[in-house]
């Protein structure tokens, strides 16, 4: 069974966001504004984290789907994690306000039946008509009734807010900036002031305001077809003049109650243009800075799409694309991937890209994906394409608000007609996803720059893509992107193409948790549609250390270790071929004294001070993988596995020491007396790799 209807959203002949891309249409002008000062409500410092319900539940939503959210994102770690938000989407009130009896009246069109001021029905394409409603939305009670709490009667929206609240959450609501919502109930236009004090009331947090504009396709006197635009002040005010009054409204609410300002999320990508004709002379986005600065295409009017120009202004989280479904291609370059890449001016603390709602962990509520719904629309990700989505997200510094359905496979299952039962709960490993710190950290970092793209556009749909993210303690974080669905493909770059300067950086990969160094070039071979997401720390400035060729016998140690020394195991009587450990330094004990010799190619071999029957000076060698003790051998010129770098940090003197043969690191398997010297792979952050002198 279909859980409930897909929001759609009616597309006009003409669609501005092609403009973008089209010749002629002011589309690098956009990309050269100024940027612009934020909202400045204090609010979304860094970029929301929660849950929307509208991918999982649409408008089949209900107060105790709603709760069982809160519970499972609390129970799961979500809320630690920072998804600390739920937000309900359209469809939660009735399809009336309060001094109204029935259901709005519409149009042929679907748009709400406008007025003159004699009363006759109007279709107000030429931006006259009247709104017949009056009083406050009011929350469905089949789906959320009224309850008590401590002797209080509360709506049920409000119980949400207050249950969100008890839980140490946020609490977000939906509304639109239209005559009707998408879904055809009352919107918001003209009753900015009312709406906006019945949700601080209620303890909204957060409000997800939409554009749906209903009506006929307008053709204007220059002959031109605008499409379908919407009706009365839909036509009048421009939308940023609609955004910035309810905005208003929710400051003064909030401000008249003694309560938090909200945060504001226009969710709506307009796909109309504006009619510049219409427009009221004195809309305040004629005259914003911004917008004149970008300048506006023809046929357009100011203060309507592209949202990246002038939404930071008048809201905190802007949407620049249209809705996307469970293809991972709206995420990627020729979805919102490129179109978030041309707005770097409006993301900054309170102000950011939204790139619509996660579908990470979504199960298809149509039907049982591959039993009774084929649609490729409706196939849940693959775990990498969730990475994938996810990261992304975060390279953009893009809010991350999940889609998924976040309650158990009990409180989530579906029956068909057939009596096919399926559960849309997300399962473990997407939940793992979600939660990852890593990727977390980089989309909340506080430097809020998002990425760049490294090198030429992608010439396809499938072409790998590298983007790169400056971060605000100096790390860079990278990813590889691979697009195409179907093929492994080698995706890499280097570290000159990043323009990083440094001799080396340490690397963590986020989704594995590999660790290494890079000195020159980035790539894996990746899966169809993974990535891999790199976090790149600048290595330690470094020179050849102070000891390499001088002649003089040296006790080393590694950090953390107490000053315990390497030594030959066993001391000096050990038979050839022995391990290296770490023991008690003994300043007399020649099993623990190592000289450092250039060779003729510019390589080290470490000696140790031994001259008995069974050792006489033997050269510390490695083995052929991570891990494998580092052991003594008599010396063979030229042998790979005796040859070392040592270099020394500039800064702190330690230093780190590198087999030529496996390009892995002298390392210590523990902290005790007797502990396996070894190599590893490098690790900045790894303390046994750091060794100093001791003689």
């Amino acid at each position: 069974m279909r859980v409930r209807p897909r929001r759609t959203t009616r597309l006009p002949s003409l669609l501005l966001t092609l403009a973008l891309a089209t010749p002629g249409l002011g589309a690098l002008a956009l990309t050269t504004a100024p940027p612009a000062a934020a909202l400045g409500n204090g609010n979304a410092l860094t970029p929301p984290m929660g849950w929307n319900a509208w991918n999982s539940l649409g408008t089949g939503v209900n107060e105790q789907s709603v709760l069982d959210t809160i519970d499972f994102m609390s129970a799961n770690g979500l809320v630690p994690a920072g998804y600390n938000t739920v937000t309900i989407d359209d469809g939660w009130s009735l399809s009336h306000r309060s001094n109204q009896s029935t259901d709005l009246v519409k149009n042929s069109y679907g748009a709400m039946q406008l007025y003159d001021n004699n009363g006759n029905p109007v279709l107000g394409t030429d931006g006259t008509g009247n709104d017949p409603t009056s009083g406050d939305l009011v929350p469905d009670p089949n789906n959320f009734p009224s309850q008590t709490v401590n002797g209080q009667t509360m709506n049920g929206i409000q119980y949400v807010a207050w249950y969100a609240h008890s839980k140490g959450m946020k609490f977000g609501l939906y509304a639109t900036d239209t005559y009707t919502t998408c879904q055809g109930h009352p919107g918001s236009l003209g009753h900015e002031s009312t709406d906006a004090t019945d949700f601080v009331s209620w303890g909204v947090d957060y409000v997800k305001y939409d554009d749906c504009p209903y009506g006929p396709p307008i053709t204007g006197p220059d002959g031109h077809n605008y499409g379908t635009q919407g009706e009365g002040k839909e036509l009048t005010e421009s939308m940023y003049a609609r955004v910035q009054t309810f905005q208003k409204a929710l400051d003064s609410a909030s401000a008249a109650q003694g309560r938090p300002k909200v945060t504001l999320s226009v969710s709506a990508q307009p796909v109309h243009s504006g009619l510049p004709y219409l427009l009221n002379a004195n809309d305040p986005a004629r005259t914003d800075p911004v917008i004149l600065a970008a300048g506006t295409p023809q046929y357009d009017a100011p203060g309507y799409s592209p949202t990246g120009v002038w939404c930071g202004q008048v809201a905190n989280l802007c949407r620049i694309g249209g809705d996307r479904d469970s293809e991972l291609n709206g995420v990627l370059y020729q979805g919102q991937l490129q179109t978030a890449l041309q707005y770097p001016g409006n993301v900054r603390p309170g102000s950011w890209n939204d790139m619509d709602m996660m579908f990470t962990g979504w199960n298809d509520v149509y039907g049982d994906y591959g039993v009774d719904d084929t649609c490729t629309c409706h196939k849940p990700f693959t775990d990498d394409e969730s990475r994938t989505e996810t990261s992304i997200l975060s390279m953009m510094a893009a809010p991350l608000i999940s889609g998924a359905d976040l309650r158990t496979a009990a409180q989530s299952q579906h029956t068909d007609q057939s009596g096919n039962t399926w559960s849309t709960g997300i399962n473990a490993d997407s939940l793992a996803i979600l939660k990852n710190p890593g990727m977390i950290a980089i989309d909340q970092d506080s430097l809020a720059k998002p990425a760049t793209l490294v090198g030429s556009p992608p010439t396809s749909s499938t072409a790998p893509v590298v983007l790169k993210r400056q971060l605000a303690n100096g790390d860079t974080a990278v990813l590889l992107v691979n697009q195409d669905p179907n093929n492994s493909q080698t995706v890499s770059t280097s570290l000159s193409a990043l323009g990083l300067t440094g001799a080396g950086y340490s690397y963590q990969e986020l989704w594995t948790g590999a660790t290494g160094d890079f000195t020159s070039t980035i790539g894996n071979v990746l899966a169809p549609h993974a990535v891999a997401y790199y976090r790149l720390t600048p290595l330690p400035t470094t020179a050849p250390a102070a000891i390499v060729g001088d002649g003089k016998y040296h006790a080393i140690s590694p950090a953390g270790t107490g000053g315990q020394a390497l030594e030959v195991a066993g001391t000096c009587s050990s038979a050839v071929g022995g391990n290296a450990d770490i023991n008690t330094w003994w300043s007399t004990h020649t099993s623990e004294q190592w000289t450092f010799t250039t060779n003729p190619d510019g390589t080290v071999r470490i000696s140790d001070n031994c001259a008995t029957g069974t050792q006489v000076h033997t050269v510390l060698a490695a083995g052929t993988g991570a891990g494998n003790s580092a052991y003594l051998l008599n010396y063979s010129p030229g042998n790979p596995w005796q040859e070392w770098r040592a270099q020394q940090n500039t800064s702190t003197g330690a230093l780190t020491i590198t087999n030529v043969g496996n390009g892995l690191t002298l390392d210590t398997s523990g902290t005790t007396a007797g502990a396996t010297v070894v190599t590893n792979s490098p690790n900045a952050s790894a303390a046994g790799q750091a060794w100093t002198t001791l003689s």
